[in-house]
């Protein structure tokens, strides 16, 4: 069947009805830079991206990002989804792209399954034709991944094209601490610290086309370690991908960045002309989505906007809003495709019996406990206290409670959490696991993490992918030792997911792409820091609790 569209969410009440002349209709996404929105602009349906507060009062993000936009609006428009406006000075920044009716990639396997021959190369040779045009306008893509190549009747548009680069601090990392880039999608040499320059967007486009050919990256990993360690190490094969495409996606994927083809080059292979002209090849394009296996569900009905319709042009607005659910797309920074923005109550949530609960008092209470005491990597401080750290080898650290319960479907999970040492990619919480018994590859679990200066994410691993479910929140006045709250709610297709810092709330997101999460429910600590962080992270933890949801 043929797929249906993303519904559109409602506007927040803190979001603004208008950004310069576009008029805000909801939300599409929301990611590390900012929200997502669809409007309707002078000449009809538009995307705006309005750019995080904490970014644009950073000078030297509001230059990088005057540098990219500019840049972004030197590509020429074939198989991309191009930059049409953009307010580069003062506050709230934000950029304006085509909007683009179809689904993104990332979806389109994730319910459909992998994409038919005819489709696979009307595929590589449009994300190829869009790489021309990028290159060509001297950008550099940064983050080509099946979400950011949406799927239109007319071809593939590849979308926020060198945008990103404005989080970039030079080190690989964002400007909040963030690796830049999908790891499963990165090429060999941004894992060791390189700047990306044109052929780590061909080693993505060899990745996409395995995607769209097999349904996920060559490289794709349970942690952010495997996947880095696979990129720089792994040769994939290529068996399931068409004769046609797989010495051109071979020499795609090579190790070497300097063995890699250009996009012309590839282009020249695809379609085997010389001197293709890109919008030439960009007419011939076409997809056929009705023809993809499985199939998604209808459309639904786009939530209602919280705040009142405006008086004035109000049928606009509803016109607009059923537009949207007939031919709208998921625009740019949505990071995972399936976190739906929910109002969070301004109090912790209301419980009442306790599952379980350890003050770590007690050295034998049954959490794993390894020699060293305070200063093992895991197990219990001594001082009523348990205490986790990261290492060289152990970039993740799990520690899962031993509940002797059965557990209810919807609880809250608590823990005061000390993070005592950490580099700039340092992250520490609690965890709530949905993982297949006994089946290490079906690992399904949500991570909720703070940093030790104060920032929050909720991070998901299922379904063999890392997704952030949240961008990095800042938590005001957030103080080391205050107690976290977790609530991890199982319902009828879908799991709801929320966090409290002390009595400030931080998130609130619902997860529905949840078949694979049919595990017993388990609980538990996590530490993480990123490969390239030399500084170990360690924390201590006191009175965790498993709480019914009231």
């Amino acid at each position: 069947m043929a797929y249906g569209i993303p519904s559109v969410l409602g506007l927040d009440p803190r979001d603004p009805p208008e950004l310069g002349p576009y008029r805000l209709a909801g939300r599409l996404g929301m990611g590390g830079m900012g929200t997502v929105f669809l409007a309707e602009g002078p000449q009809g349906p538009v995307a705006v991206k309005m750019i995080n507060p904490h970014l644009a009062r950073d000078q030297e993000f509001v230059a990088r990002f005057r540098r990219e936009v500019d840049a972004a609006r030197r590509v020429r428009r074939f198989c991309t989804a191009p930059v049409l406006d953009a307010r580069l000075d003062g506050e709230p920044l934000w950029l304006v792209t085509e909007y683009v009716a179809g689904p993104d990639l990332a979806r389109v396997l994730k319910e459909g399954g992998p994409l038919g021959g005819s489709n696979v190369e009307a595929l590589a040779v449009g994300v190829a034709t869009a790489l021309t045009a990028i290159h060509g306008a001297g950008v550099v893509h940064r983050d080509l991944k099946p979400g950011n190549v949406l799927l239109s009747p007319l071809g593939p548009r590849v979308i926020d094209f060198g945008i990103a680069r404005a989080l970039d601090t030079g080190i690989g990392q964002t400007a909040t601490g963030r690796l830049m880039g999908t790891p499963e999608y990165m090429a060999p040499e941004l894992v060791s610290g390189e700047k990306a320059g044109p052929p780590a967007d061909i080693f993505a486009w060899g990745c996409v086309v395995v995607a769209a050919a097999t349904g996920r990256s060559p490289f794709a990993s349970k942690t952010v370690p495997e996947a880095l360690y696979r990129v720089a190490h792994d040769t994939p094969s290529l068996d399931a991908v068409d004769p046609a495409l797989r010495g051109t996606v071979e020499a795609a994927l090579s190790k070497d960045p300097a063995a890699r083809p250009t996009a012309e080059q590839l282009l020249t292979a695809l379609t085997g002309r010389n001197h293709v002209d890109g919008a030439d090849v960009a007419g011939t394009l076409r997809l056929d989505l009705s023809s993809v296996s499985g199939g998604a569900p209808a459309a639904q009905a786009a939530p209602p906007a919280r705040r009142p319709e405006p008086a004035r042009k109000g049928g606009e607005w509803r016109r607009l809003a059923l537009a949207a659910v007939a031919g709208a797309a998921v625009v740019g920074l949505v990071t995972g495709g399936m976190a739906l923005a929910n109002a969070l109550p301004a109090s912790p949530p209301a419980t009442t019996d306790v599952i379980y609960r350890d003050a770590f008092d007690n050295d034998e209470s049954g959490w794993s406990n390894d020699i060293g005491g305070a200063t093992s990597n895991r197990g219990y401080a001594g001082d009523g206290r348990y205490t986790m750290a990261t290492d060289s080898v152990t970039r993740d650290r799990w520690a899962i409670a031993p509940v002797n319960a059965v557990v209810p479907e919807a609880v809250v999970v608590s823990a005061k959490v000390n993070v005592t040492q950490a580099g700039g990619t340092g992250w520490t919480g609690l965890f709530c696991e949905y993982s297949k018994d006994d089946e290490d590859k079906n690992d399904f679990f949500y991570s909720f993490y703070v940093r030790k200066q104060g920032q929050a994410r909720i991070q998901k691993v299922g379904d063999g992918l890392i997704s952030d479910l949240t961008a990095d929140i800042e938590i005001p006045d957030y103080k080391a030792g205050s107690e976290l709250r977790a609530v991890c709610a199982r319902g009828e297709g879908e799991i709801r997911l929320a966090l409290w810092a002390g009595d400030t709330p931080v998130a609130d997101v619902a997860d529905d792409k949840v078949q694979s999460a049919t595990g017993r429910p388990a609980f538990g600590l996590v530490v993480s820091q990123h490969p390239s962080d030399q500084t170990a992270t360690r924390a201590h933890f006191d009175d965790f609790t498993i709480s019914r949801l009231g």
